[in-house]
């Protein structure tokens, strides 16, 4: 075993495996404490390894904080700056809190683990988080795991004991060529973090150890308990050899390029895993940039299963769309600590709203407008093409900064806030400018995974691929019924046609996800295709405030409209020459709307 920074490619990949890949990308690196300079080991390709889960109960929110974080920034890294990525991500389906649940439940051991691996991808895919290039479950590296350990023993890192083995951490710091707990130098004696690494299970065996902060590589195994054979006797893995045996199978040589997990993690797991694959390889360095989460916390405290204070997976998106707890996601720093309350996910409702109107906007200008038009250049034309130069400019700053995402939200909106207002005025609208912002702010949301290639604005999260016939079959039945309606209703007057206007607007389209939109005196309205539950509660809200307001006029104090009684009874025949004039006026508008259905809305509807 030779710590080396094997290429793993040949021919004409050499050279450009050797040459550095710089894109002015800083992270913030957990070992050195502060952002570091983003450079892979081999050119643009990035060796990735990420903790998976512990497979034993559903998965909650602060699960989908970490793996939507780690997420955005792997498609940011693939997508905005050309990284290839090769992500690797563990199961632990051995381990202690695994055994004891499932001797709760009286289910067999590996079937258990398996029924909650496959919960916790259908949770990862319902949020959109991307799987990753490779998956490696404990239970299939038992091998790998034993050679491991017999190499560190073979280096004079490790000790058998009583059918257990232990990492020797005074051999290790007293090698001369390795530092332990580089991430938590202050929790290398703390009791409470030492047991949380050791499991329930392991705790008793204190006795076995040299130095009683020694930790487990392999756990002797007790009645009732998984095993496999192994040179020490029938055991099983211990909690952090797993990540280090498998990582160094996948990736072959040390360091790795990253490294990720929750902030939880970094001691004792991360800063063991650290020691054990220094201990194999006798490199004084494992893993390049180490990359911790912030956790997710409810009311103050960190959201955890042991605390029992969490909201599952599966509750939030009763309520909420994986976009819109991805959006939450990235209004909020990767690395920093934030609360999962009532305010947080409304915020990132709206700012999908705001996301969404903008691209109907932009759907309906693209359809009313031509480039049949004067294209010469004009103040406004200008000011918004600079205000998209400057946009881009903060963007890539932002995202070269730690993937700031928060800050590259707001500078969106901007940009949509202008363009919104810039497409009002039709009249001198240029095709050419919006596409070019069309497509900025595509691609970004594209890098964030909030947005499939190729399309503009959201999907319904219900959509799926239907042959064109499927497609036109729903709109093609309302357009046929509103014509059969017209040609039935038209002898009764226009409005009973006014009346059917506003059903097909209010009631018939809503449903197939249309909002129709009426516009100023004399201009067309515009349809937008939007997602229909979405447009359901838009418009249950409105009716809401509609009847809240029609309350809240009932309420007026009485003397108010006394008042107003008082008004009107002072000039009671100004007010009955009004009412006669008004009628008159109806009269002589409903005349001229009463055409014949035969002169004219027959000659229409069969138009």
């Amino acid at each position: 075993v030779r710590c080396v920074q094997e290429t793993g490619v040949h021919g004409d990949q050499m050279e450009a495996a050797s040459v550095p890949y710089k894109t002015g990308l800083f992270v913030h690196n957990s070992l050195t404490k502060k952002k570091d300079e983003f450079i892979p080991v081999k050119g643009r390709i990035v060796n990735w390894y990420q903790c998976g889960p512990t497979v034993y109960d559903e998965s909650h929110m602060g699960h989908a904080r970490n793996y939507l974080g780690f997420d955005i920034i792997r498609r940011i890294m693939e997508t905005y700056f050309n990284y290839d990525v090769h992500m690797v991500m563990n199961v632990t389906d051995i381990d202690d809190k695994i055994i004891l649940r499932s001797n709760e439940v009286k289910e067999e051991f590996s079937a258990f683990a398996r029924k909650w691996e496959n919960e916790y991808f259908t949770d990862m895919k319902a949020l959109g988080v991307k799987m990753p290039d490779v998956i490696t479950r404990v239970s299939e590296f038992i091998p790998e795991i034993i050679a491991y350990i017999e190499t560190i023993i073979k280096n004079g890192y490790a000790y058998a004991s009583n059918g257990s083995v232990y990492f020797n951490i005074e051999a290790f710091k007293a090698s001369g060529k390795h530092t332990y707990a580089k991430l938590e130098p202050g929790s290398m004696s703390d009791p409470t973090k030492y047991s949380e690494g050791e499991g329930s299970l392991g705790l008793q065996l204190k006795s076995e150890k040299k130095n009683p902060f020694d930790f487990a590589l392999w756990k002797k195994s007790k009645e009732g308990e998984p095993k496999w054979p192994s040179p020490w006797g029938d055991g099983r893995p211990g909690w952090h050899i797993e990540c280090s045996a498998m990582a160094s199978f996948m990736f072959k040589s040390s360091p790795i390029d990253m490294h990720s997990g929750g902030v939880d993690l970094r001691f004792p797991h991360h800063d063991n895993e650290m020691a054990q694959s220094e201990a194999y390889y006798e490199c004084p360095n494992w893993v390049n940039y180490f990359l911790h989460s912030g956790h997710l916390e409810i009311r103050g405290q960190k959201m955890s299963k042991s605390l029992k204070n969490f909201v599952s997976i599966r509750e939030a998106l009763k309520q909420f769309t994986g976009r819109q707890i991805r959006i939450m996601t990235l209004m909020h720093k990767w690395d920093v600590t934030f609360n999962y309350t009532e305010v947080a996910m409304p915020e990132a409702v709206e700012r999908e709203r705001q996301l969404n109107e903008f691209f109907l906007n932009a759907k309906v200008a693209l359809r009313n407008n031509t480039y049949n038009k004067p294209q010469k250049w004009g103040p406004e034309d200008w000011q918004l093409y600079e205000l998209l130069g400057s946009v881009q400019d903060r963007v890539h700053k932002s995202l070269c900064d730690n993937f700031d995402t928060p800050s590259v939200m707001l500078y969106l909106l901007e940009l949509i806030t202008a363009t919104n207002a810039y497409m009002k005025n039709e009249q001198n609208l240029k095709l050419t400018i919006l596409v070019k912002i069309l497509n900025y702010i595509q691609f970004i949301l594209q890098s964030f995974g909030i947005m499939g290639d190729g399309q503009i604005g959201f999907a319904s999260q219900k959509e799926t691929q239907v042959d064109e016939e499927a497609a036109i079959t729903p709109f093609m039945n309302v357009l046929s019924q509103f014509r059969d309606e017209i040609k039935a209703n038209a002898n009764g007057g226009p409005n009973e046609i006014f009346k059917l206007c506003d059903k097909l607007r209010s009631e018939v389209l809503p449903g197939l996800g249309i909002r129709l939109e009426d516009r100023g005196k004399g201009q067309p309205a515009v349809w937008k295709k939007v997602d229909p539950e979405a447009l359901k509660e838009e418009l249950k809200h409105k009716e809401e405030e509609k009847v809240k307001k029609g309350q809240d006029n009932k309420k007026k104090p009485k003397e108010e409209k006394d008042k107003k009684g008082e008004k009107k009874e002072k000039n009671p025949e100004k007010k009955k020459e009004k009412e006669e004039l008004k009628k008159k006026k109806e009269a002589e508008k409903q005349k001229k709307r009463m055409i014949p259905a035969n002169e004219y809305f027959k000659q229409m509807t069969d138009k």
